[in-house]
């Protein structure tokens, strides 16, 4: 699977989800890497991925908009993640100097915009929930189902006596310049894609749920893009790469244009809704375009607090740190 058309981590409205230490990415030597520093981490990151492919392994780059959260390499027997997000036990090492008085009180004021990013983030989840609740007061379960099980046929699954394996990613990142969406997986895994427009997302959540039950039952595996909104709901996008097809949901941010798709508009799957729910589902849309753009403003001033934090490093002391941590992955 590759790993360059997907990201592996984004802010939540529970604080940043890394997918970097999931069990699915579990080796024998599990390696977290602390540093006060976002780019110094950046340095041992692009340092391990130099050194794996001087040897030819294979490996993936948990990438998060312009970062990386660590490298995963079966070949080379390691997983390397940035402690930042980390909530496991496994073994740590500090990277970088001692944090100074200067150094603590920009993490402090970084860790006060990760707060507020929360909760502007619970706020959009608020209201984009609201707008599901309100669509799905009008939805007709006949009509999904139907066309879900219509869907499933097209795409030429059959049972193959085993049941498949759901991997989890993202296609969605949030950044200091907006939301960020990553298409490549569609046009490298998908010959046909079928794109749900929809404001909210109610009716286009339960078809991706059906067709992900129909092929994980039938024995294929599925590529699960979860949303950063709820990552416990279930995928907003799917992806089945053995039968070459997906399911995009076009809403909020997300506009997909892919060469060979077909077009499919929640109306038809809705009874018909009145004047004052259309003017409350625009107003609800426009609250949480407002919402959104305090989320962009404190990505940015994290961005400048990670630029100040660089410029305390002492990069003579973290060189022959980068140095030691290479020897103990490497060595055999």
């Amino acid at each position: 699977m590759k790993s360059d058309c997907f990201y592996y981590g984004t802010y939540t409205p529970e604080g940043f989800y890394s997918l970097a230490q999931k069990q699915e990415f579990s080796t024998d030597k599990n390696l977290t890497v602390n540093s006060y520093s976002h780019f110094l981490k950046q340095r041992l990151f692009s340092e391990i991925k130099t050194e794996l492919e001087k040897r030819g392994y294979s490996y993936i780059d948990f990438r998060a908009d312009d970062r990386s959260l660590g490298i995963y390499s079966k070949d080379a027997g390691f997983r390397v993640a940035d402690g930042t997000y980390s909530d496991t036990d496994e073994d740590a090492v500090i990277l970088g100097n001692a944090v100074t008085q200067t150094a603590q009180r920009c993490i402090e004021r970084r860790e006060n915009e990760v707060r507020r990013i929360q909760r502007f983030l619970s706020a959009c989840r608020y209201i984009s929930n609201d707008m599901i609740r309100i669509d799905s007061e009008n939805i007709d379960m006949m009509k999904i189902n139907r066309f879900a099980a219509r869907m499933w046929s097209s795409t030429g699954g059959v049972l193959k006596g085993s049941i498949g394996t759901e991997h989890k990613r993202f296609v969605t990142c949030f950044t200091p310049e907006g939301v960020e969406l990553n298409l490549n997986a569609f046009d490298i895994y998908c010959d046909n894609v079928t794109v749900v427009c929809e404001k909210s997302g109610a009716c286009a959540a339960r078809i991706v749920d059906r067709v992900r039950r129909y092929a994980l039952s039938a024995g294929y595996d599925v590529i699960s893009c979860i949303c950063p909104m709820n990552v416990g709901r279930g995928p907003e996008h799917l992806i089945i790469p053995e039968l070459k097809y997906g399911i995009f949901v076009c809403k909020h941010y997300h506009k997909g244009d892919f060469k060979r798709s077909r077009r499919v508009f929640y109306g038809r799957f809705l009874s018909s809704s009145s004047e004052q729910t259309r003017h409350r589902m625009d107003f609800s849309m426009k609250a949480y375009r407002r919402l959104m753009q305090e989320v962009f403003f404190s990505l940015e001033e994290i961005k400048k607090c990670d630029n100040e934090l660089e410029s305390l490093v002492d990069n003579e002391f973290a060189d022959e740190q980068i140095d030691n941590i290479l020897h103990l992955l490497f060595s055999s």
